[in-house]
């Protein structure tokens, strides 16, 4: 049995939310033209997203998919 799971670009702004509170934390989102967090609009609510032109960001995204970091992920969970 495989599993495949769908991330979508936007992080949902809930400070209770751990990856909203660590992109946060490390500047990690676009910013908007008075240089605070962008903040739109998507299906769970106030969302920003993360700046993917700069490779840290890139990196940081990436390693939340290791297996130590993406809780209840195997080798049958794919991400689309």
């Amino acid at each position: 049995r495989k599993m495949v799971t769908i991330v979508d670009p936007h992080i949902k702004r809930d400070s209770n939310f751990h990856v909203h509170k660590e992109a946060t934390e490390k500047g990690y989102y676009i910013k908007d033209k008075t240089g605070k967090d962008f903040d739109g609009w998507c299906w769970p609510g106030s969302s920003s997203y993360l700046d993917f032109t700069v490779q840290k960001v890139r990196e940081w995204w990436a390693g939340l998919f290791a297996y130590d970091k993406y809780l209840g992920s195997t080798p049958d969970l794919f991400t689309w």
